[in-house]
C-alpha cells in the first residue's frame, strides 16, 4: 500500500494534537501548579484582564433607617490590570530516519499497512508531545514560584523579556528564625503564629498551603520540637495517603488545615547550573482560592477562522519543504495571578 504523508497529517490535525496534549499527565511533583493553578481561566483575547484587591475588608457602615450613611469609605481597593502573557512557543522535529529506526527490523516496509506506518508516527508524536508538555508545565511551575516571591522577571537570550510585579507589600515579608542551635524555638508553634497573622491580613481566611524551601525544610525537620509532632496520627495519615510522596515536593503533614510541604525543586539555568525554584531559606503561606491561572488566547490560522483559539495549549504539525521531516509545534500563553496583594506571607526562617 502506498504511503501518503498527507493522510498522516490529516489524522494528526491541530484539534487531534491539541486534545491529545491536554490529556498528557506528567509524573513530576508540580506542587505549585497543581495546588495554585486549579482555577484556570482562558481568555477570548490575547490579553488577560483581571483585578487585584489591595487592602483589607471593613465592616459595613450603619445608620438609622431614615438616616442611612451617605458615604462608604472602604480601605479595600481593586486595581485592574490588562496584561499580555508571555508566549511559550516550542518546536520539535520528527525526521523520516527517526521513524524508520523505531520500526521493527523484521517488518518489510513494502508489505506494511498504512496502520503499521501510522503507528510509528503516533508513537513518535506521543513521545515528542510528552516532552513539550513537560517543558510547558515546568515553566508554569516556575511562574508560580516567581509569583510567590512577588515578581516575574524573565530575561533570556531567547525570546522577549517579560516582567510583572505583583506589588506585595512589606507587611507580608517577615523574618522568623527557628534554627538557632543555642535556644531553638518551636517551628510548629511559629507556623501557627504565621498562620494567624495571614488570617488577620486576609479577613480571617486561613492559609491552606505552606511551602518551605530546601534549607528551611531541613531546619524544620532537624529541630528537636518537630520530632514528636511528626509522630502524631494526623501527620502520619497525611504522609501515607498523599500522591506526592516522592520527588522534589516532600509532604510533611497538615497544620491547622494547611498542607505542609518541603519544596526543593530545581531547574537548570542557561549556564547549566541547578537553581532552586523558591528561595531556600523561606517559608511561604497562601490560600489557593486567591490564585488564578490565566491563559491568553492564541492567534493561529491553523486553529480555524477567525484565527483565534481560547485554549491553554495549542499543538499542530507541519511537513518540511523537502518532505524529509515534520515539525510539531506547541504554543501556550500562561500567566498566574494572585487576586489579593496580601495573599502571600513570606518569612525567612533560617540563616
Amino acid at each position: 500500500m502506498d504511503f501518503d504523508i498527507s493522510e498522516i497529517l490529516g489524522s494528526l490535525s491541530p484539534l487531534t494534537l491539541t486534545t491529545a496534549i491536554n490529556l498528557i499527565k506528567t509524573n513530576e511533583p508540580l506542587i505549585l501548579k497543581s495546588r495554585l493553578g486549579k482555577n484556570v481561566q482562558t481568555m477570548l483575547d490575547e490579553a488577560c484582564v483581571f483585578e487585584v484587591e489591595e487592602g483589607s475588608y471593613n465592616l459595613a457602615p450603619v445608620g438609622f433607617p431614615n438616616d442611612p450613611p451617605s458615604l462608604v469609605n472602604i480601605s479595600r481597593k481593586r486595581k485592574r490590570f490588562s496584561v499580555v502573557p508571555p508566549q511559550i512557543y516550542l518546536r520539535d522535529r520528527i525526521t523520516a530516519s527517526e521513524i524508520n529506526k523505531i520500526r521493527l527490523a523484521s517488518q518489510n516496509p513494502i508489505n506494511m499497512t498504512a496502520r503499521d506506518k501510522a503507528s510509528a508516527y503516533d508513537d513518535m508524536v506521543s513521545t515528542k508531545q510528552t516532552g513539550l508538555r513537560r517543558l510547558v508545565d515546568r515553566r508554569v511551575e516556575w511562574f508560580f514560584a516567581q509569583a510567590l516571591n512577588g515578581k516575574i522577571d524573565y530575561k533570556s537570550d531567547e525570546g522577549r523579556a517579560f516582567t510583572f510585579d505583583y506589588n506585595l507589600p512589606a507587611s507580608v515579608k517577615l523574618g522568623d528564625e527557628w534554627d538557632k542551635s543555642s535556644n531553638p524555638g518551636n517551628p510548629v508553634h511559629q507556623l501557627r503564629a504565621l498562620g494567624k497573622h495571614f488570617k488577620s491580613l486576609n479577613n480571617q481566611l486561613a492559609p491552606d498551603l505552606i511551602i518551605m524551601g530546601g534549607k528551611a525544610g531541613d531546619a524544620f525537620m532537624n529541630n528537636p520540637f518537630v520530632e514528636d509532632w511528626l509522630k502524631s496520627p494526623g501527620v502520619q495519615l497525611f504522609q501515607n495517603k498523599t500522591e506526592l510522596a516522592k520527588g522534589e515536593a516532600t509532604p510533611i503533614g497538615i497544620l491547622q488545615g494547611a498542607e505542609l510541604f518541603e519544596y526543593s525543586a530545581t531547574y537548570e539555568d542557561s549556564k547549566g547550573k541547578a537553581t532552586p525554584y523558591l528561595n531556600e531559606d523561606y517559608v511561604y503561606l497562601t490560600n489557593s482560592t486567591l490564585w488564578r491561572l490565566f491563559y491568553g488566547a492564541i492567534s493561529d490560522f491553523d486553529a480555524g477562522n477567525p484565527p483565534l483559539i481560547a485554549r491553554d495549549i495549542f499543538s499542530k504539525m507541519k511537513a518540511s519543504e523537502d518532505g524529509k521531516a515534520m515539525d510539531i509545534f506547541v504554543e501556550s500563553h500562561p500567566l498566574p495571578v494572585i487576586v489579593s496583594n496580601l495573599g502571600v506571607l513570606k518569612a525567612k526562617v533560617c540563616e
